[in-house]
């Protein structure tokens, strides 16, 4: 394992432990199972929430120390460490908060932002405002571990500052990386606004119209390229501005503009270790991520139609996550794993249940260099090339005669799945290294299969003698499913082009990719069938 992660979700404080990349086997990936509980994500406290949880977002000077937003004008900060565990608790009143953050008139439901130089915290809603607070007064009371369990009594924070510029509900706000003056935010009145609490509290940018009519629903500020800013919208589209190049009158145009997404984008965020690397996710039910260094040329234009929904036309997108069954509601990049997601969807219905979880990590194939991967593919050239494509199975009828010799045999251009030839002596392949773990979990499973087939076929023999032919074309069928199993599994161990992501809560490796039939997520959401950990 890797580092690992705190995070609270719905009330669960959870342990996720990150999997390192290529480490489990084909057979891990044969017994996946997207609907049972992560072995790799403990509970480890439970805390009652006062309503739904839309938003939660932890202090980077405290980590212990998280806010969280629902349908209240009320934000509450909560010490996870000193709130008692009501896991188990056969009372479902809800847990008291540690602190309560009071200035909003009106609902304030998602809008939340955390700043990383000072603890303070800025919240938008739909009173039109973004309002800060500064938890400099509280935090050594929420954090230190020697005040004992939380008394249960809570106490009230008021704000410092109220900003006023926009006409409708405050979708989103972040604080410029590394600032605790500068920040910006993003409404349903259409309008991009930047703001420096230095000059006052009237916004000091203003971009309207910013994805023309469209309500904005997300922003974020880079903090390794900080002249970039990325906002989504709700008719789908992406944009990043380069903050640099937008006049106070409003004059400007956006650097990228990407039309990928088929929903409205719900959450984007940018890569903490990468320049220039952003990812979006929303209700299409993706995660994209974005490499604007992909291109010489600064302005890409629209994608030409929805019908190119791979996106290969696009040569900023890098990557595409389509295991999730509903809208993409949160996701952020692991600070202290490169690459690697946690991602949150809302699966709240009869046929789905509630909502998912997944960890998963993005294949080092797709975003290295392309010298550094021809180079290590040509590592194993001979292995790629000689990798024969397993027949596809026969459709066996309820009421086919076919014997065990024919539901076994593979045609002559093929090598049978349940079976392992070793290398002549002196041979390429014998001064190869040795074979890794997956295949030699191959090799026993072929031996297994042998024995197993063995006694099936002494037992159709047998049945055969007593004329039950029902019993001998159950034999056939089931020693036929053994060997496609078998097959399905030596095909697994076999990397393919990169196109969508696994989810490695299972856990997953990031170098066992999604095959092309598994990369449109409509169709994965109707055979209800998504990797990760619900």
């Amino acid at each position: 394992m890797t580092g690992s992660r705190i995070t609270i979700s719905h009330g669960h404080l959870c342990h996720a432990d990150v999997v390192k990349p290529r480490v489990a086997s084909a057979d891990v990936i044969q017994k996946f199972n997207p609907n049972n509980k992560n072995a790799l994500i403990k509970q480890y406290k439970t805390i009652y929430h006062p309503g739904e949880v839309n938003k939660i977002r932890e202090c980077p000077q405290h980590p212990s120390v998280v806010v969280t937003h629902t349908d209240a004008p009320e934000l509450f900060a909560w010490s996870t460490e000193r709130q008692p565990n009501r896991q188990g608790d056969k009372d479902k009143t809800a847990s008291t908060p540690d602190l309560e953050l009071v200035g909003h008139t009106d609902t304030a439901a998602f809008a939340l932002g955390m700043c990383t130089s000072e603890p303070l915290v800025a919240s938008g809603g739909k009173d039109t405002n973004v309002v800060l607070w500064s938890l400099a007064d509280h935090v050594t009371n929420l954090s230190v571990h020697d005040q004992g369990t939380f008394d249960g009594k809570r106490e009230k924070l008021a704000s410092r500052l109220t900003l006023q510029g926009h006409s409708d509900n405050v979708e989103d706000v972040v604080f410029q990386p590394g600032s605790s003056t500068e920040l910006a935010s993003v409404a349903d009145d259409s309008s991009l606004l930047f703001w420096d609490t230095r000059s006052g509290v009237a916004p000091v940018l203003r971009m309207g119209q910013a994805h023309g009519e469209s309500d904005l629903h997300v922003v974020d500020w880079s903090a390794l390229r900080p002249e970039l800013v990325a906002t989504g919208a709700a008719d789908g589209s992406l944009k990043v501005w380069d903050k640099r190049k937008l006049a106070a009158d409003g004059g400007g145009h956006a650097l990228f503009t990407f039309n990928h997404h088929t929903g409205a984008v719900l959450r984007a965020e940018w890569s903490p270790s990468a320049p220039g690397v952003l990812a979006s996710g929303g209700e299409d039910r993706r995660v994209c991520v974005w490499d604007l260094e992909k291109t010489a040329a600064p302005g890409a234009a629209p994608e030409p139609g929805l019908e190119k929904r791979a996106g290969r036309s696009i040569p900023q997108l890098v990557f595409s996550h389509a295991g999730h069954r509903a809208s993409v509601v949160d996701f952020q990049w692991n600070p202290h794993d490169p690459w690697t997601f946690m991602s949150v969807s809302d699966d709240v219905s009869d046929e789905l249940g509630g909502g998912t979880l997944q960890l998963w990590r993005v294949n080092d194939l797709i975003y290295r260099e392309e010298t550094e991967v021809l180079a290590e593919l040509e590592k194993h050239r001979d292995h790629i090339l000689n990798i024969k494509e397993a027949p596809a199975p026969k459709p066996v009828g309820k009421g086919a005669k076919r014997t065990l010799e024919q539901a076994t045999a593979a045609p002559p251009s093929a090598v049978p799945a349940a079976s392992v030839q070793p290398p002549q002596e002196g041979s390429a392949d014998a001064q190869q290294p040795a074979a890794p773990s997956a295949e030699g979990e191959q090799a026993s499973d072929g031996q297994e299969t042998t024995g197993l087939l063995a006694a099936q076929e002494q037992t159709l023999q047998n049945a055969t003698q007593q004329q039950q032919p029902g019993l001998a074309e159950a034999s056939a069928e089931a020693a036929d499913g053994v060997v496609q199993a078998d097959g399905d599994a030596a095909m697994s161990s076999v990397t393919v082009p990169p196109s969508e992501s696994q989810a490695i809560g299972a856990p997953v490796p990031d170098d066992q990719i999604m095959t092309e039939a598994a990369s449109n997520a409509d169709e994965a959401a109707d055979m209800q069938t998504a990797p990760g950990a619900s």
